[in-house]
Parts: C-alpha cells; sequence; structure tokens
C-alpha cells in the first residue's frame, strides 16, 4: 500500500483525491495539508472547477491526518508518495524539499513558472532516492491516447495537419482567484495552454521554431494565444489557448488531426464521441480505452511505477520541463511578432 499526502485540496486537489479512492488496496491518502481550515477538514463545498469534478461536496476524511504546513507533512514519516496540488509558483520549492526528504513526488502541471526552476527541480529528481512525475492529465486523456495510437502505428498514413485548442471562459473558481494572478500561475499561457503544448511534445517532438500571436490581459499576461509550430515541409500544427470567452461558455478542450487516409476530431463541449472520417464511410466513433479519465490515468500509472520500481517513461520531467521551455517560447513571439527558433 502506497500512503499518499496530499497537499492543496482545490479543484484539482479534489480530483487527485478521488482517483486514489479508486485505487484501494494500492494507495490511499493518510495526510491532507490545506492552509485553509474548511477545506483541511473535508468541507469543500466551495471549491469549484471546469472539468470531471467541477464542483465539491463536504466529505469525512476519517483518519485522514490533517496539516497546516506542507513541512510538517513531509517529515510525516508514514507518507510515502507527496501529491502537489499548489499554485505554481510553490512546485518548485515543495519538490525539491520533498524529492530530498526521500518521498515519490507528483507535482501538477505546469512543472514551474520558469526553465530555470523547472532545472533545479530535474536535478533533484535525478539525485532523489524517490520517483519523480509531472502531473500531465491529458497524455492519459482517452481520446489523446487513441490520437498517439493511431500516429504512432500510422494507421491512417503520414500525419498532415493538427490543430489543439483548449479554450474557456475566465477561470474564477481558484481560490482568491490566484489562476489569474500571473505571478502565481503563470496565466493562460502556462496554467492552460501548457496541457496541449505537452501534449504535442509527447505526439511529435519538439519544433524547429514557433510563432505565436495574443493579447494582453489586464494583468499584464497573456489570455488568448494562437501559434503555429514549425517542423519543417508537409506538416501544419497550430495550438489555441484561451480563458477570455464570455461567462457562460465554460470550458472545451478539442483537436483535428488530418491524415492521409482520415481526419479525426474530437470536442469536449460538444458532448459527442471521438469521430474518425474517411472518404466514402459512415463516420467511425471507435470505442475509447478503459480507464476512465486522465486524472486516474496519470495516477493509476504513477502509482504502478513505484510498485515496480520503474522510472515514469510516458511522461518524463524533462519533457514537461520543455513543455514550459515552449509555452515561454510562444509567449515571447506573441510579445515581439517575431519567430522564436527552439
Amino acid at each position: 500500500m502506497i500512503r499518499v499526502g496530499l497537499i492543496g485540496a482545490g479543484f484539482v486537489g479534489r480530483n487527485h483525491f478521488n482517483q486514489y479512492e479508486k485505487l484501494r488496496g494500492r494507495a490511499s491518502v493518510v495526510a491532507l495539508c490545506d492552509r485553509e481550515a474548511d477545506r483541511r477538514a473535508g468541507d469543500w463545498s466551495k471549491v469549484g472547477g471546469n472539468l470531471a469534478d467541477t464542483q465539491g461536496t463536504k466529505r469525512d476524511l476519517g483518519a485522514i491526518k490533517p496539516y497546516t504546513n506542507w513541512q510538517d507533512l513531509l517529515a510525516d514519516a508514514n507518507v510515502d508518495l507527496v501529491d502537489i496540488c499548489v499554485p505554481t509558483t510553490a512546485h518548485c520549492e515543495i519538490s525539491i524539499a520533498a524529492l530530498k526528504a526521500g518521498k515519490h513526488v507528483l507535482c501538477e502541471k505546469p512543472m514551474a513558472l520558469s526553465v530555470a526552476d523547472c532545472d533545479l527541480m530535474l536535478a533533484a529528481g535525478r539525485d532523489a532516492p524517490g520517483k519523480f512525475m509531472i502531473a500531465q492529465c491529458i497524455r492519459f486523456w482517452p481520446e489523446y491516447v487513441f490520437l498517439k495510437s493511431v500516429f504512432d502505428q500510422k494507421k491512417y498514413g503520414l500525419l498532415k495537419a493538427l490543430s489543439l485548442r483548449r479554450q474557456a471562459e475566465a477561470p474564477t473558481y481558484s481560490l482568491n482567484s490566484w489562476v489569474l494572478k500571473p505571478e502565481l500561475s503563470g496565466g493562460a499561457v502556462l496554467d492552460l495552454h501548457v496541457h496541449d503544448v505537452d501534449f504535442a511534445i509527447h505526439l511529435l517532438g519538439k519544433p524547429q521554431a514557433v510563432t505565436a500571436q495574443g493579447y494582453p490581459s489586464p494583468q499584464g499576461s497573456l489570455d488568448h494565444i494562437h501559434a503555429f509550430w514549425h517542423y519543417g515541409p508537409g506538416l501544419v500544427v497550430s495550438l489555441e489557448g484561451c480563458w477570455d470567452l464570455p461567462a457562460g461558455f465554460g470550458f472545451n478542450m478539442g483537436f483535428t488531426a488530418v491524415f492521409e487516409q482520415a481526419a479525426i476530431t474530437w470536442d469536449l463541449a460538444t458532448g459527442k464521441p471521438l469521430a474518425v472520417f474517411r472518404s466514402g464511410c459512415a463516420p467511425e466513433t471507435p470505442a475509447m480505452p478503459a480507464g476512465g479519465d486522465g486524472y486516474f490515468g496519470e495516477i493509476a500509472y504513477f502509482v504502478e511505477c513505484i510498485e515496480r520500481g520503474q522510472t515514469p517513461k510516458t511522461s518524463t520531467p524533462q519533457e514537461s520541463r520543455d513543455a514550459v521551455a515552449l509555452a515561454l517560447a510562444e509567449k515571447k513571439s506573441a510579445l515581439s511578432n517575431k519567430r522564436v527558433n527552439v
């Protein structure tokens, strides 16, 4: 049994907690840290979100040990795995401290606010006895897993064009609206758009260069970005991320992939399943890989890596570092109106 210490009981922390409940017998939350007394006690009724478990409830935490300070949780010898779900600005400090304490560490995306902090985390992970992974849930989301699978198999021939999109109204559900404060979250480019940046790396590797456009928010970050990734002739790749849509829009993520012999499209907000279109054929709706959403997939995978003593390969800290670097390269391109070489 892997004993988990969860740091942060906001939107993502709640969703992580739910996944450990599905892994009974393999992993269990034994400690929970949050500065807010109600969250620490299991009252998550005021905690919202934009995906999966979007509205919290009151939970009976039973014997789960509450902590106000994360340092005290790291000192708990009964904790094997530390799951970090706090504002991005704290990812680096807590991850490094947890790794140095000998814990396994699962840290939410984005890895950090700067490449320099990512590099510090990488160094700590290399020297630590515990396993280390950044929680990149889209790599484990069934529709994206399907796209990765058919791409790797060349089932429909070579990929010709890929459009990744993540569109939302302003995420006002976070405590004290910390997500909307770029000094804490990195803004839409790092907090939202980085999901698609990371998946594009997972699918295609790093591009030669990026070109992006966007416009700034009142807080000084970018609320909307549209980027082109340059891989050379024969492949068109675009990524859009925004959280400046009107209230009531909600949240959407999706993609369109055009192969030599088929096109695949999916948008969460439509409620329709992923569809494969081929000339002269009726649209196909393949069954998605079993296992629930990406939150469950990433956590079940990391738990399995710990159980087997294996280093995570489906999502590596190096790739998560590269995702931050590429997202920041896009931001640089958008602000300078220039192509940025990678």
